[in-house]
């Protein structure tokens, strides 16, 4: 990849982030970096190519992580994956944002495409993981729970000091993931 073109999809991707697809124009990208708008256009045909390409980019770059937590556990590959999630919604607010805009957002195209290519991968491991388990039952019904209940967990994560207290125990990235994976063990063990 071209430094020109890495250093178009590092700035759109905040901005994209911060005020979604919509709200975002080819000239404000263009504008951040110093560019001018024909020269986003001669690495991007349109600013629906550059949304794709901040995607998969932003998401390509934490599966590396992913990928890393896998290797690391390969006996404990539902915690890795769990882990991995939580810590990413946690901590890159760029790919947190990202993730739920687009699903809030519900442009079919892109959630198609972001789901066919860069969220396969991630979520084959999840699946892989939990077919791991003798007792597993629906894989790909029970990784898409999984998904949704960490997407959920991390989304309240605010209203925690109002629910439970101050116990910043909830709170933390390595706290949430300790009680997914406990929930998710327990919920396998009476399947």
């Amino acid at each position: 990849m071209s430094d020109a073109r890495s250093q178009l999809l590092d700035a759109a991707a905040p901005l994209f982030a911060e005020r979604g697809y919509e709200a975002v124009s080819m000239r404000d990208i263009a504008r951040v970096l110093g560019f001018t708008q024909a020269n986003l256009y001669y690495h991007f045909k349109d600013k629906a190519d550059l949304i794709q390409a901040t995607l998969e980019k932003v998401f390509e770059d934490r599966s590396v992580a992913l990928d890393a937590s896998l290797a690391a556990a390969p006996e404990r590959q539902l915690e890795a994956f769990v882990h991995w999630f939580v810590q990413a919604l946690i901590t890159d607010k760029t790919f947190s944002r990202l993730l739920y805009r687009e699903l809030l957002d519900g442009d079919e195209s892109r959630i198609e495409v972001l789901s066919r290519t860069v969220l396969q991968r991630p979520f084959n491991a999840l699946v892989a993981a939990i077919e791991s388990d003798a007792k597993a039952v629906a894989p790909r019904e029970f990784a898409l729970s999984i998904v949704g209940l960490c997407l959920g967990q991390v989304l309240v994560t605010p209203l925690v000091s109002g629910l439970v207290g101050a116990d910043q125990r909830f709170a933390s990235a390595e706290a949430t993931a300790a009680r997914l994976t406990k929930l998710i063990q327990a919920s396998m063990a009476e399947a």
